[in-house]
């Protein structure tokens, strides 16, 4: 008995390492069609140009397929487009996180992204819209100031006040305010209220709340705060309803003893500055890709999305840097000079021995599982 249960081992044993090498053999066959379409002279290697093609070629199909996964994932009545109604709330999303179920099946779509990406106000997404959101997407650093999404803040205030109407009946009462599923303090709650006794529509409402420095704080705290022990952990500072980021965590954290108290939190407020401003001196010690994107954001005085030469110099960017990045050597950046870049950059990664030439050991090594959505 024993010995037939050793051998089924073996056998099963035998027949993944079997498949495991099958998978290889597909990769690699895979790999080589791939290779060969884009060797357009057929050489047996790929050159900057040819792989530029390739990448360029290959981000569009993985654009769509993410834009197809999205589109099935909030689809309900199959019409290939995303409805607003199709798109969860807060609230329901809140709620559909307490169910690891529920949330295989979650719409990848959040309605602030929804509004944003549909610009023609006709509540409904198409898949040539999504793909534009995604090919438009900015850059975190440098972006220009009128590319950035404008918020509605009282649109998205009143949004989460219906994310904390428990019992749906367009009020809310001092409980519903302070609770775990809304994360308000009281100071914000008597804001709208008469008293703490009287409810306040949510129709009502005419701004955001205005909140000082010390209401923030304790705003932040109760927010983040999951266990109720006045002061946050780095889970609990890190979780999706806190958004303070690990870095941020540490540079508070200046006792070092991994807990985030309330004194320390008032570092959080003392140290905002407004965002996408970078003094020269930091853009300096930035690298040369992150200093060309706040040059973009910061020094285009003409506002026509490319940083000339006489831009550049102003901004006391190192010619050396705009050099490197002025690809066609027209005197000014643009969008085209940094994809190139980009491209180069993922080039020199592939090209593994720097002969400044791709061959398909190279190309299978570094982009096989790529090739998978050819």
């Amino acid at each position: 008995m024993k010995s037939i249960i050793i051998n089924l081992a073996l056998l099963s044993s035998l027949s993944l390492a079997e498949s495991a090498f099958n998978l290889e053999q597909e990769k690699a066959k895979l790999s080589n069609k791939v290779f060969n379409h884009y060797d357009l002279n057929h050489n047996a290697t790929l050159s900057f140009e040819e792989f530029a093609t390739f990448s360029k070629e290959m981000q569009e199909k993985e654009q769509n397929k993410q834009v197809a996964k999205t589109i099935k994932s909030c689809d309900k009545d199959g019409n290939n487009k995303i409805e607003l109604s199709e798109v969860p709330t807060l609230k329901e999303r809140r709620e559909m996180f307490k169910e690891p179920r529920k949330m295989v099946k979650m719409c990848r779509m959040d309605r602030g992204r929804f509004e944003f990406i549909d610009k023609d106000k006709d509540e409904h997404l198409t898949s040539e819209e999504i793909l534009l959101s995604y090919k438009n997407r900015f850059q975190r650093m440098g972006m220009p100031p009128r590319e950035m999404p404008k918020r509605d803040e009282l649109k998205e205030f009143k949004e989460r006040l219906k994310a904390c109407d428990k019992n749906e009946d367009g009020a809310l009462n001092l409980i519903e305010t302070t609770s775990n599923l809304c994360y308000m303090t009281s100071d914000i709650f008597l804001q709208y209220s008469s008293t703490s006794e009287a409810s306040f529509k949510i129709a009502e409402v005419t701004h955001p709340p205005k909140i000082d420095k010390a209401m923030g704080i304790e705003h932040k705290l109760k927010e983040c705060d999951g266990n109720g022990d006045k002061q946050l952990t780095l889970v609990e500072a890190t979780s999706m309803w806190c958004h303070i980021s690990s870095d941020t965590f540490s540079e508070l954290d200046t006792n070092g003893d991994k807990l985030l108290v309330k004194s320390e939190l008032t570092g959080m407020f003392d140290q905002r500055i407004e965002p996408q401003k970078f003094s020269f001196k930091i853009m300096k010690n930035m690298p040369p890709a992150a200093q060309i994107h706040v040059a973009l954001g910061q020094c285009d005085g003409d506002k026509n999305g490319k940083l000339s030469r006489e831009e550049a110099k102003k901004c006391e960017l190192s010619m050396e840097v705009f050099e490197k990045f002025d690809y066609d050597k027209s005197d000014t950046i643009e969008a085209n000079d940094l994809e190139i870049q980009r491209k180069k950059r993922e080039f020199e990664m592939v090209d593994m021995n720097s002969d400044n030439k791709i061959d398909i050991k190279e190309f299978t090594e570094r982009m096989g599982n790529r090739c998978r959505i050819f």
